[in-house]
């Protein structure tokens, strides 16, 4: 089975559901501690346990980002330039 490597460069821990429900606490604490879980029913992946990233709680539209000003011309001009020597 091909498991993917979480941000650490290691592999991503699998757990059954019965161990995951046994030892719930134990897993939490590696999951708040930067680890991904993969969930097995019958050995095959049916959910990831990853830390919680709250950007992801909400489309890239309705997030709250900082623009950023790039200095030079903008690109609706560029363009314009562009088809213009064309």
């Amino acid at each position: 089975m091909d498991h993917p490597y979480n941000i650490r460069g290691r592999f991503m821990q699998s757990v059954s559901i019965r161990d995951l429900t046994h030892g719930f606490s134990h897993y939490l604490k590696e999951v708040k501690g930067g680890e991904a879980i993969t969930v097995l029913e019958r050995n095959v992946p049916v959910a990831d346990l990853v830390p919680h990233n709250k950007n992801l709680l909400y489309p890239g539209w309705k997030r709250n980002l900082k623009r950023r000003k790039i200095k030079g011309e903008s690109f609706a001009m560029t363009t314009i330039k562009s088809r213009n020597e064309q």
